[in-house]
């Protein structure tokens, strides 16, 4: 979404109050990259990011290849071979070690925040308590078939229809979304049953929107308009931004969503040792 931003803003302003945070650490910067990320591209990938990113740092970046982190040590090796004691990373897709944040590095998309939010039938229990906004109705499920029950015991939350998703993925990879006379298709796996909550059509098109909170403060937001109702990118949709009508509604439940998983993801940072969690495997 950072490249969505970028592209309809106009502007780099996650990227500097990114960097303003890791500028604030006695330590080199570093950059997290695979070996084949070799090139900044036109799509949003760790290159691009660093290249962005690299603007507003104070010192130049050492960069690390993933495939050569020490497992334990809170160090790093540049891919020079070069061994770092980094003062902050910004960790794209990658995986990391849980010892950079016991090491008290300043990690940029840490591991503790991962488990707080890469489920998303936990993060919906952790926004279940805000107050300027809520959170669907939904149920963990494992088949089509335990969907339809839970469906047809619910008709008064699912009176608007379902939504179907993978608990952890994007992209809109895995999406159903039904009326209630539909029936949700085939799946089987870690999936989300959410009740549907449908908004007024925009001219013609479903949309759902995407705003940014950067270092505590609302940066601004993105609406995805699509003729599906699957408004992802990946899936057909495109990007305006919001107006400041919506903005306005916005900016309060942004900010109290991104407390409220930032302190669940302090509260797993606690724990006495290291949660080992599927959540922080990657796929790469």
């Amino acid at each position: 979404m950072l490249y969505e931003y970028v592209n309809t803003f106009n502007s780099l302003e996650p990227f500097r109050r990114t960097a303003t945070l890791m500028n604030q650490t006695p330590g080199p910067p570093c950059l997290l990259w695979r070996t084949q990320d070799t090139e900044i591209g036109d799509v949003e990938n760790a290159c691009w990011i660093g290249s962005c990113l690299t603007r507003f740092l104070e010192r130049e970046p050492d960069i690390a290849f993933v495939e050569d982190i020490p497992k334990a040590n809170g160090e790093l090796l540049s891919r020079d071979g070069k061994p770092i004691q980094p003062g902050s990373i910004f960790r794209w897709w990658y995986p990391l070690s849980w010892s950079f944040e016991s090491f008290g590095v300043r990690v940029i998309n840490p591991n503790c925040v991962w488990v707080a939010v890469r489920d998303k039938i936990d993060s919906y229990a952790t926004l279940s308590c805000a107050k300027s906004f809520r959170v669907p109705k939904s149920f963990a499920v494992g088949s089509s078939a335990e969907a339809i029950a839970l469906i047809s015991r619910n008709h008064n939350i699912f009176i608007n229809g379902f939504v179907v998703k993978p608990r952890t993925g994007f992209g809109g990879h895995g999406v159903q979304v039904g009326s209630l006379d539909e029936a949700p298709k085939e799946f089987a796996g870690k999936y989300m049953l959410s009740e549907r909550i449908v908004p007024e059509l925009f001219h013609g098109y479903y949309w759902d929107v995407r705003v940014f909170v950067m270092v505590g403060k609302y940066v601004g937001g993105l609406v995805r308009l699509s003729r599906s109702p699957v408004t992802n990118i990946f899936q057909g949709g495109h990007v305006r931004p919001i107006t400041d009508k919506l903005a306005a509604l916005l900016e309060p439940a942004a900010l109290e969503a991104v407390g409220l998983l930032d302190r669940a993801a302090t509260v797993i940072l606690a724990q006495p040792q290291a949660i080992e969690s599927p959540l922080t495997e990657v796929v790469w």
